[in-house]
């Protein structure tokens, strides 16, 4: 390695532990709105659609859900939380809810859960 290779290196490394040494000291991380906001209403939307509500199932309606929607990442202290979540629940909630529904009849016309003995069947909804 040259000279210039093993300073750039060394700068790199520098610069990650500063933003690294900088996040922690903020409090700050980073969040996806939708899948925060999707798991936190799919029981709900789940017990609306009259479905099972076994741990296979609600785990197949998140992931067919968020498969759906476009992921929203944000960067924000831990103290933002809340409100942060509250602004994108009021702009995304019309298409969360139908995408949310439209999950829950596919993963209701066809559980992946245990039947009568059978094992779960394997990945499912890959398009």
């Amino acid at each position: 390695m040259t000279n210039e290779n093993v300073l750039s290196e060394q700068i790199k490394d520098s610069l990650e532990e500063e933003l690294h040494a900088t996040a922690a000291e903020a409090d700050v991380s980073y969040l996806n709105v939708m899948q925060a906001l999707v798991e936190d209403k799919a029981d709900k939307y789940m017990k609306s659609a009259n479905m099972c509500m076994c741990p296979r199932c609600r785990i197949d309606v998140i992931a067919l859900t968020l498969s759906k929607l476009p992921s929203k990442y944000v960067v924000l202290q831990q103290s933002d939380t809340v409100p942060m979540l509250s602004v994108y629940e009021n702009r995304y909630s019309a298409n969360i809810l139908a995408q949310m529904m439209s999950a829950c009849e596919m993963v209701k016309a066809h559980p992946r859960h245990d039947k009568d003995g059978e094992k779960p069947r394997g990945v499912a909804f890959v398009r």
